[in-house]
């Protein structure tokens, strides 16, 4: 079958379309705990919660969350002049309430880790976030 040219225009435009919304998906995959590489951001919840993080400036984006006693890593993209917040939150083990843990700041083109420590208790939580 022969393609006319309009056809393979289509072909490539859609191709492309379907590469970027690959690459723009975070992909998160469970293992232990190693350092993050460039372009990615490792979420350990060491605590006795469940964790996530949220990115603000991208309009509340953040990544799945991860179960006590687990790790997850997750591509992000950015440029390297890019330093942005982050916000890193917990989940009650009662309730699907989230709660504060605290703020950081990652580069993505550098990546980094963040760690989750403590209990649910009012205080007793907290994250070790990447260090820019």
């Amino acid at each position: 079958m022969k393609l006319g040219m309009d056809s393979v225009k289509r072909i490539a435009a859609g191709a492309a379309v379907v590469a970027t919304m690959a690459t723009a998906t975070v992909l998160g995959t469970a293992g232990s705990a190693a350092a993050a590489g460039s372009g990615q951001i490792q979420v350990c919840s060491n605590g006795n919660y469940a964790s996530y993080v949220v990115f603000p400036n991208r309009g509340g984006f953040s990544t799945f969350v991860v179960n006590k006693g687990t790790c997850a890593t997750y591509n992000i993209l950015g440029s390297s002049t890019t330093v942005e917040p982050i916000e890193v939150r917990g989940i009650y083990n009662t309730s699907s309430n989230t709660f504060w843990v605290g703020n950081g700041q990652i580069r993505p083109s550098r990546g980094g880790n963040v760690i989750t420590y403590g209990t649910t208790a009012a205080g007793n939580h907290w994250a070790l976030t990447p260090s820019v």
